[in-house]
Formats: structure tokens, sequence, C-alpha cells
């Protein structure tokens, strides 16, 4: 593998899912070709099970198949969308994305000086947001925030 260009831009979890997926689907099932291409068929296969693994099976994971609201192609068009008016930076949608924010201490770690950009309604309005599009965690979260309009 050649890397062309670093960091010409950055993945949410749920396109890496999506890639892992495709690379999983498309890897070749008869591994008897040759030594060297099951040497590294095994490796790219243990990493895209172990990372998969992670991404579905971690309880808080936004991704998580416990999950009520699976996300879907159109779900970062959508919230992308609905926090626009907020002015947030790809960083910060980025992580919203990923983490999947449900109170306010939590988009306090996400997003730089909340305190000092957003009102206490709009730091409200943001979890509605966040919580209609990606849906809310099953649990003990999500308590405040649930007025968001």
């Amino acid at each position: 593998m050649k890397i062309l260009e670093t960091q010409s831009a950055t993945l949410t979890n749920y396109e890496v899912l999506k890639h892992l997926e495709t690379i999983h689907s498309t890897t070749p099932e008869d591994s008897n070709s040759n030594n060297a291409t099951t040497m590294k068929s095994g490796n790219l296969e243990t990493v895209v099970k172990e990372l998969t693994d992670y991404l579905l099976l971690t309880p808080r994971s936004p991704l998580s198949l416990s999950q009520q609201n699976p996300y879907t192609s159109s779900t970062i068009p959508t919230l992308l969308s609905a926090l626009k008016p907020y002015d947030l930076t790809k960083a910060e949608l980025l992580m919203i994305l990923n983490l999947r924010p449900d109170n306010p201490g939590v988009l306090d770690c996400i997003v730089e000086e909340l305190d000092q950009r957003f009102s206490e309604e709009e730091v409200g309005a943001i979890l509605g947001v966040v919580g209609d599009v990606l849906g809310k965690e099953d649990g003990e979260g999500g308590e405040e925030g649930g007025e968001g309009g």
C-alpha cells in the first residue's frame, strides 16, 4: 500500500465501517492461491475483523448493533445540514458524528469554548438535533437536553 496524500480527508466511523465491509466483501475466499497473498490477506482479515467488532460491539458506540437508530447513508448529510446554523468546525462535526453526545458535558468536550460560543438554549438545540438525527443512547444517558425543539 502506498500513501499518495496524507490527511487528504477525514472519515467518520460510519464511513470507515462501510469501507471495511466493502473490503471484506471483495476479499477472495480462496486463500490457497499463493503464500504472499495468503499472508497479506490474513493480516488484513484480522485488522478488518477487529476494527469491525470494535465499531459494532462497543456498547456506547453510535454504530453499535444494540442501538435503535442505526446510521444510514443519509445520516451524515442530514446532520450536517441540521447543524449548519451553528457554525461548527469540521473536526467538531466529525466528533459529534462519531460520539453522538447526549448531554452538555460530552458536547463541551467536543466543541471548543462551548460556553462562550453558545447559550444554554443553543446547546440544548444542538443536543436535540443530534438526538433526533442520530438517535438517543439507550440506558443511563440522555436525560439532559431533552427539550431541543
